[in-house]
């Protein structure tokens, strides 16, 4: 087996010798008490995932149309809104992850109510018509408003979402009217009378 080439010169040892005749212990001096071991700590927003059931399950589409009561309530601040998030600016798929993981999340702590901020988005108008568009004046193009505003509802009826959402309907006034969606969450696993 070869031996380990030592890392310091002889010079450097004379130099380290020299150092430790000049260094005095203290003397009288307590050992240190040794350290207790640190306590492990465990991050409290740590997210435990929702059970299997959530996602395997056959779950009812949601309704498109929250009940008038209910919105009427949450609208004037009887029923409150256990969170909101907004999505503007946002790419779809930045969108689509953020509101996937608030819905599991208010889900797993049991809120019910979800206030879901799309923005109104921008004017678009289609190219697809067979009149070339040198020849159309602005009220031929059909206007669509912003992406995302279209795309939410897709999401809340989609596979991965669907579980989650027993309905959602536009906000009111108060709450970004158009650009906004309520959404009511589901209390309990779909097909279940057992909450989560």
């Amino acid at each position: 087996m070869a031996r380990k080439k030592d890392p310091l010169s002889g010079r450097d040892r004379e130099i380290w010798r020299k150092v430790t005749e000049s260094v005095t212990p203290l003397g009288g001096r307590p050992e240190a008490p040794e350290l207790p071991p640190r306590p492990r700590v465990r991050v409290a927003d740590e997210p435990r995932s929702l059970p299997m059931e959530w996602h395997t399950r056959p779950a009812a589409q949601p309704s498109a149309r929250i009940d008038r009561r209910m919105q009427r309530q949450i609208a004037t601040g009887r029923q409150e809104v256990d969170r909101s998030i907004d999505l503007h600016g946002m790419t779809q798929d930045r969108a689509f992850a953020k509101l996937q993981h608030t819905i599991e999340g208010a889900i797993r702590r049991g809120d019910k109510t979800l206030l879901v901020v799309t923005g109104k988005g921008g004017k678009r108008f289609s190219q697809l018509d067979a009149t070339p568009a040198a020849y159309r004046t602005r009220g031929d193009f059909d206007q669509h408003g912003g992406v995302l505003r279209r795309m939410v509802p897709l999401w809340l009826e989609g596979p991965e979402l669907k579980p989650f959402i027993q309905s959602y309907g536009t906000a009111s006034a108060e709450h970004g009217g158009d650009g906004a969606l309520y959404v009511i969450l589901r209390r309990r696993l779909p097909g279940s009378r057992r909450k989560p």
